[in-house]
């Protein structure tokens, strides 16, 4: 785990409510403890936590819970016994201690654990499973947003799991996580990284292009910093940037930043120009970077535009083979545009396609 990466989400989740539901089957695992030193840890950085043991009896989780010195109490209810039970939960919560509590029936979307969540205002169901998490052609399915779960049921494994997510972030709960209990360290690797280990159905936008803001300039300097000393991207300044701010979009995972671009228009020739396209590294080759050239396209057409064009030295192959841009002779750019490329002295390619 990136451990500059893991502290950016500490603020987030500070003073918000987990509810992790732990299968039956995973009460007496090995790899439990070190599940319970995990949620140790979120609730030390101020992450207020329900434990939910599957079934009848929530006594080997809080045997378990006691062995790792956590700071816990048991609510001595179940679930199923309703108000009561939840306001033991609500109040052991309050009192800044993480509550342990037994479903009271089978099943990790458990009714009363459910509505459990609903009523606390969890922001996160987690699922700590026993048979692995749902994955297609033995893939796993990182996220999927609840109101288009429907196409990764096909011949994924667990389709029910993913329904019953989906039916959870539809009553209420932004984000459900379904994680292979089994394996140790899932819990931090699943939330304290933007594209998790387990499978995350989410609600809201966990992944967004965004226009840039003027506070994101500093981030985003920093992410294209290096492409700019090696030349790869034309040298922009903070000044440069805030003067075009509207031509700049950010691509975010969980609001954090990963990747940029940006629309140049030129309404006289009616074309605008892709620039200044980046992913980090760690995110290459899963399609964020297409996702933005299609969203330019798109913006650029909306503006009335009638083609696009792109300028690189360093991504030739990435527009010519990936994006299918036609190379273009420099004579098709704006006056202005090819002015400030001859000038420049950069031995870049020039690539386009009708809109």
């Amino acid at each position: 785990m990136n451990v500059r990466s893991a502290l950016e989400y500490v603020p987030y989740f500070c003073g918000r409510l987990f509810v992790v539901h732990v299968a039956a089957g995973l009460l007496r695992s090995a790899e439990l403890v070190d599940t319970l030193l995990d949620a140790d840890a979120l609730h030390e950085v101020g992450v207020r936590l329900v434990l939910v043991a599957e079934g009848d009896t929530a006594a080997e989780l809080a045997h378990r819970a006691g062995e790792c010195e956590m700071h816990t109490a048991a609510a001595e209810l179940l679930l199923t016994d309703g108000a009561p039970a939840v306001a033991r939960v609500r109040e052991i919560v309050e009192r800044r201690q993480v509550a342990i509590v037994a479903a009271g029936a089978p099943g990790c979307f458990a009714e009363a654990s459910v509505q459990l969540a609903l009523e606390l205002g969890a922001s996160k169901y987690i699922c700590l499973l026993e048979n692995g998490v749902p994955t297609r052609e033995g893939q796993p399915i990182f996220a999927a947003l609840e109101s288009e779960i429907a196409q990764h049921l096909v011949e994924c494994t667990h389709p029910e799991l993913l329904q019953q997510a989906a039916e959870t972030c539809r009553r209420g709960i932004p984000r459900v996580h379904l994680l292979d209990g089994r394996s140790r360290g899932v819990l931090l690797d699943e939330l304290f990284s933007e594209e998790g280990v387990g499978t995350m159905v989410h609600a809201d936008s966990y992944r967004e292009i965004r226009p840039l803001r003027e506070e994101d300039i500093p981030e985003l300097l920093s992410m294209i910093a290096r492409s700019m000393a090696d030349a790869k991207l034309v040298h922009r300044s903070y000044e440069s940037i805030c003067e075009n701010l509207q031509s700049y979009y950010v691509y975010t995972l969980d609001s954090t930043i990963v990747g940029c671009v940006a629309l140049y228009p030129y309404p006289q020739e009616s074309c605008a120009e892709l620039g200044c396209l980046f992913i980090k590294k760690n995110y290459e080759g899963r399609g964020y970077g297409k996702a933005m050239c299609r969203f330019v396209e798109d913006k650029a057409r909306q503006l009335g535009f009638n083609r696009i064009f792109a300028i690189s030295q360093s991504a030739v192959a990435y527009f010519r083979d990936r994006m299918h841009y036609d190379p273009l002779p420099r004579s098709v750019l704006p006056p202005t545009r090819l002015a400030a490329l001859e000038s420049s002295g950069r031995s870049s390619g020039v690539f386009g396609r009708e809109l």
